[in-house]
């Protein structure tokens, strides 16, 4: 996805069908299951990457992006989880120089990926 490009997806569906091939039979949709821890500690990891930034603490903002970028890959949040490495690095730089531009951009990608859940999470729980 190239700067601007607001047509791809917030989710990659082959990330989702990859964690549905781990679905036992009878047991809760995995997709909504995964999907519902995701929405559930994102907020707080959001919320880290902010306060770090506005604390102008550079570790915490590591850690914080650290921890958001392997939780959004996992869900399939590609784009989100490049973010949140472009935020880890910028972090272990030790200067929080453009940041806030980015933070912007993660922002509104990451409610791009929250309302791509909730629709697979309402979807599997049809199923």
């Amino acid at each position: 996805m190239t700067e601007g490009d607001e047509s791809c997806e917030a989710i990659d569906r082959s990330v989702l069908a990859s964690l549905r091939e781990l679905q036992d039979a009878g047991e809760p949709d995995i997709v909504a299951e995964v999907g519902g821890l995701f929405v559930k500690h994102a907020p707080e990891k959001i919320s880290a990457i902010l306060q770090a930034v506005e604390k102008g603490d550079a570790k915490g903002l590591q850690i914080a992006a650290h921890s958001l970028k392997s939780s959004s890959a996992y869900v399939g949040a590609m784009h989100l989880s490049a973010m949140s490495k472009e935020l880890e690095l910028i972090g272990r730089s030790g200067t929080l120089e453009g940041v806030k531009d980015k933070i912007e951009k993660m922002r509104a990608e990451y409610e791009r990926v929250m309302a791509a859940l909730e629709i697979e999470i309402k979807t599997a729980d049809k199923r």
